[in-house]
């Protein structure tokens, strides 16, 4: 029985895997679109979020199926509760990549932006917050992990940075004010994008060390 519960785990992390690269991939190609004005990534993006959101059914049914029928022993349940959690985080994250490429095409009807916003610096930390999480996991390395959750502020000091950039580009010409909006909201969603690979992070050391260090207090669980 226990045996057959393990099997069972270990191809529930393997298809939260699956998923965990198709949103990377998704985030990266809507960056790509953002960042080179190309509208066949965007809409790459767009269609294939439909994988990711099945992929996320599945793994919920699964999981939730799991801890009904087995049982499972204390630290078998946190793995399953964080592998739970991680999938609702990474389907969110396919979203807001779908925001992205949603708000990229907007902005290709535009002309293109001449100001350096730092939009590809925020977007490449974002990226690496989600890179390294995810191989976190796969490797059951806490410092690593750990060093996610210390890149949380650089994203939101970007973010910040975005939104003072385009409030000033917006008051000095009305005509940039659809585009501005748009960027904002892209940020907000790179933003939200690096908040969910914290959470993954969070997951990794409660799976492997039994601590909440969610809101950078620890607590340990039992």
């Amino acid at each position: 029985m226990e045996r057959h519960f393990h099997e069972e785990l270990k191809e529930l992390k393997q298809k939260l895997l699956k998923m965990g690269f198709l949103v990377e991939a998704a985030i990266e190609k809507a960056v790509d679109a953002l960042l080179n004005r190309n509208s066949q990534f965007a809409k790459q993006v767009i269609e294939e979020e439909k994988i990711i959101n099945q992929l996320e059914i599945e793994i919920d049914d699964k999981g939730h199926s799991l801890s009904a029928l087995r049982q499972p022993m204390a630290v078998d349940l946190r793995i399953l509760t964080a592998v739970l959690k991680m999938n609702t985080d990474l389907e969110r994250m396919g979203d807001h990549a779908v925001n992205i490429a949603e708000r990229t095409l907007t902005l290709l009807k535009e002309p293109p932006l001449e100001k350096d916003l730092r939009l590809e610096e925020m977007s490449k930390a974002a990226l690496r917050m989600v890179t390294d999480a995810l191989n976190s996991f796969i490797r059951e390395d806490v410092e690593l992990a750990r060093s996610v959750l210390q890149c949380d502020d650089e994203v939101d000091a970007f973010n910040d940075d975005l939104y003072f950039r385009i409030s000033l580009l917006m008051e000095k010409s009305p005509a940039f004010i659809r585009s501005g909006i748009n960027l904002i909201m892209i940020g907000h969603n790179l933003e939200r994008i690096a908040d969910l690979a914290n959470n993954i992070a969070e997951d990794v050391v409660y799976i492997k060390q039994g601590k909440e260090v969610r809101h950078h207090i620890e607590t340990k669980s039992f």
